[in-house]
């Protein structure tokens, strides 16, 4: 694990995206770098303006849905594209998820 992941899944993930060759991203990305209690993405890349959040079973519960689903709005309404990843994805080693990062960073460098 690296320092800032905060979940054995945050660092399959990355690690998968990394295998896969896509740049290394931001762990535990701030939306509003000036402000501490900014909205975080676990995983992420301001250049591309993505923000991949990976919902464990804890988010299944309702005032944590509720919290994820405003952090989730500050960043769409900022302009970032959101990906959700669960432990579907991870049965799939992450491969869809791969497929849309790298879909989304070639359409922001186009």
């Amino acid at each position: 694990m690296r320092v800032g992941s905060d979940s054995v899944p945050e660092t399959l993930l990355r690690l998968a995206m990394e295998a896969a060759g896509l740049p290394e991203p931001e762990l535990q990305l701030l939306l509003y770098t000036d402000n501490p209690r900014s909205p975080t993405a676990d995983i992420g890349y301001r250049r591309y303006r993505l923000a991949i959040q990976y919902e464990g079973s804890h988010h299944l519960d309702e005032a944590q849905r509720l919290s994820d689903a405003r952090r989730d709005r500050a960043f769409r309404r900022a302009g970032w594209m959101v990906i959700l990843v669960t432990v579907d994805d991870l049965r799939d080693d992450f491969r869809g998820v791969i497929r849309r990062i790298r879909r989304h960073l070639a359409e922001q460098a186009a």
